[in-house]
């Protein structure tokens, strides 16, 4: 375990600070279920319900920057085209997904607010790379990436609560064009310290040399040395099991969390605000678990958690449309709750899985490639849930609420939580054996 200097306690802790700041631009787009419906009343007349904004724009946000700029950001920084420094620029970009939305709401555009959320695209990754690979570094190197993890994971959480509560009080009480407008003012906000931090080469990776060392003593044997290269990444089954979770635990559970307002209105008939603070209570425990769980788990092999954090959720999706069906709706509150506590720990806990079987010096170069999976999870899995609902509604040939709706929605999450559990479990059995 190394033991860092005072000045680099100083970069670990700025650096730190600047992450959690960041999380504001990913912690937006988890609290943004209030939005869904507004959103989806944009659509001009004449053109189809199935654009469905409220879940294609935060979608277009998330493929942009998870699928396209973050193995691009990644690649560049590889080269030294980019320096560290340069991300603290570069996330104030993250203002204009909010504020695309402020523009199309007041007439600006219907397709305003995609080309907002592709040059958003830009701000988020760089909170990415910030958070889930420099600021892990930084903690890496003493051996304590699990409390680093838990300072961001929390920082996150804590976020996406705020942001629910906050959407969807503006835009009840404002409307969609004036709530993205404040939402757009408090990103803005938080990419100030960041943007100083460059301005004063404060934001920065750890040194090289130190990432080795620290590699060298902690790292598993799944991945060494030169094999840390793109195509033998490619060529690897472990990175391929590994992106699979990746796709799949944000297929279930970003499109969850992406539908909690409209699934609560949906199955239950409640208000919209009343939609809101139920959201809020899941997110609660959200915050919670994303703080504690790397802690608890630091001393622990991290894929058989995983895998039974899956198997868990799989078995409780699958009780979703009974619990709609035959009991009140703080059943179905406890229910998410517990699949959303899942998820926020399989969340937290991915960048240090990925730690675990790369190390280190390892990470900037896999995650940015296992974040095209996230992206894709979190495109296909609300996207797909707000379709199903869309169709149902459809084959009803009515405007009212089928309590039902989203029941294929549930099941689907259901089987790919459970194939992702098994995909853990062999991993696990492959990489034990491999040691």
């Amino acid at each position: 375990m190394l033991t860092l200097t005072a000045q680099q306690r100083r970069l670990r802790l700025r650096t730190t600070l600047a992450a959690m700041s960041l999380d504001a631009i990913p912690g937006l787009y988890v609290g943004s279920s209030p939005w869904v419906d507004f959103m989806n009343r944009t659509v001009p007349p004449g053109m189809s319900s199935w654009l469905a904004p409220g879940v294609t724009q935060p979608g277009v946000f998330m493929v942009t920057g998870l699928c396209l700029y973050f193995p691009l950001l990644a690649y560049l920084l590889r080269r030294k085209k980019l320096a560290v420094w340069m991300l603290g620029v570069l996330a104030m970009l993250g203002v204009a997904f909010p504020l695309s939305i402020g523009i199309t709401a007041g007439g600006g555009g219907f397709w305003v607010q995609y080309l907002g959320a592709a040059v958003g695209g830009v701000g988020l990754v760089t909170a990415q790379f910030v958070e889930k690979i420099v600021a892990v570094q930084w903690w890496a190197l003493t051996g304590e990436a699990a409390k680093g993890a838990a300072w961001m994971g929390g920082s996150v959480g804590v976020w996406s609560l705020i942001f629910t509560l906050l959407s969807a009080w503006l835009c009840n009480g404002l409307g969609l064009e004036y709530a993205m407008y404040v939402l757009a003012g408090v990103i803005f906000l938080a990419t100030l310290f960041p943007l100083w931090l460059a301005y004063t080469g404060e934001l920065q990776a750890p040194p090289p040399d130190a990432m080795c060392t620290s590699a060298g003593r902690g790292q598993s044997q799944t991945v060494k040395g030169d094999d840390l290269a793109v195509c033998s990444l490619l060529r690897s089954l472990t990175f391929w099991q590994l992106a699979f979770h990746f796709t799949a635990f944000f297929f279930y559970g970003f499109g969850m969390k992406a539908l909690l307002s409209p699934i609560f209105q949906t199955t239950y008939g409640v208000t919209y605000l009343q939609s809101a603070y139920l959201a809020a209570v899941v997110l609660v425990f959200y915050a919670a678990v994303r703080s504690g769980l790397p802690l608890l788990t630091r001393r622990l092999p991290l894929t058989p958690i995983c895998t039974g954090l899956m198997a868990f959720s799989a078995v409780l999706y699958a009780c979703f449309p009974a619990i709609v069906h035959s009991l009140p709706v703080w059943w179905l509150v406890v229910a998410k709750t517990l699949t959303g506590a899942s998820f926020a720990g399989a969340s937290t806990l991915r960048n240090l899985l990925a730690l675990e079987l790369y190390g280190a010096a390892g990470l900037a170069d896999v995650l940015p490639l296992l974040e095209v999976g996230v992206g894709l999870g979190k495109f296909i899995g609300p996207v797909i849930g707000y379709f199903i609902y869309l169709a149902d509604a459809a084959g009803e040939g009515k405007g009212g609420v089928n309590h039902s709706s989203y029941n294929p929605f549930f099941y689907a999450c259901a089987v790919v939580a459970a194939a992702d559990a098994v995909n853990l479990f062999v991993l696990h059995l492959r990489t034990r054996q491999q040691c």
